[in-house]
């Protein structure tokens, strides 16, 4: 069997990470799409023009999705990409540096896209490393690309930066650069998420679905902050098994009480 740092290793990889498992998520996945599209009748359009665009980004979207599914760190992701995607985009629409077309602040029509892409760009990070066995390495890059994305951001920012809001978004990124920093899976993390952002913003800008302050298509702050979303969205699932080890080990000394089941 090829070694996973070769290419033919690593195609191997790759391909064992569909199986049963894939048709389960394959199928959740269709049923989130369909429902979204039945609450929001008007973003379905028969008459219009296919956008190919959109559609080849939905269409790797659900192939990532479907690949090495892992239910219980999945789970964790979906739950914290969408509270993180509700903090962003209530933030952001709130202080207006960024406006949606339907003018909601913020449409709800857009959070469910926050964890379908946390879980594709974890997937790709993992398929990256598959692929690139070395990218950890980069790893002493993390305390100087992170903070620089921190001071970069600070530029869009710019008409809301006294905002409390602003203020709090700031002390978050703070937090999640210097706190429980993980650099060899952080910056392929950041790198991964970063690249996605191009496409992402390049299309909801363009179509002018949403429009930033500065009217950029789109800007690069923009873009990178997909990288910075995907690095808080692993701390935030850290968070969750940081809590849920410590409950696993007071139960098992003791310290919380369990209902007897024949009391």
């Amino acid at each position: 069997m090829a070694p996973e740092g070769t290419l033919t290793g690593a195609w191997r990889a790759l391909r064992a990470g569909y199986g049963k498992r894939s048709l389960v998520f394959l199928g959740v996945t269709g049923a989130v799409y369909a429902l979204v599209a039945l609450l929001n009748p008007w973003m379905i359009d028969p008459s219009a023009e296919w956008d190919y665009l959109l559609g080849g980004i939905w269409v790797v979207m659900t192939a990532a999705l479907a690949w090495d599914p892992r239910p219980s760190r999945d789970i964790k992701l979906v739950v914290v990409g969408l509270f993180g995607g509700l903090v962003i985009e209530g933030w952001g629409t709130n202080t207006q540096l960024w406006i949606y077309w339907t003018a909601e602040r913020p449409p709800l029509w857009i959070l469910p896209a926050w964890p379908v892409a946390a879980l594709c760009i974890d997937r790709f990070a993992r398929g990256a490393l598959r692929l690139a066995p070395w990218l950890p390495r980069l790893a002493p890059a993390y305390w100087f690309v992170l903070p620089a994305f921190v001071l970069l951001f600070t530029r869009l920012m710019r008409p809301a930066i006294t905002h409390p809001w602003t203020v709090a978004v700031l002390l978050l990124m703070g937090v999640v650069v210097f706190i429980g920093a993980r650099p060899r899976r952080d910056i392929v993390l950041f790198v991964v998420g970063a690249t996605a952002g191009i496409f992402l913003e390049y299309w909801g800008t363009s179509r002018r679905c949403w429009i930033y302050w500065t009217l950029q298509v789109p800007p690069v702050e923009a873009v990178l902050a997909h990288g910075f979303a995907s690095v808080a969205f692993a701390r935030g699932v850290q968070l969750l098994e940081g809590i849920g080890e410590r409950i696993r080990s007071a139960r098992q000394r003791g310290m919380v009480w369990i209902p007897r089941s024949d009391m």
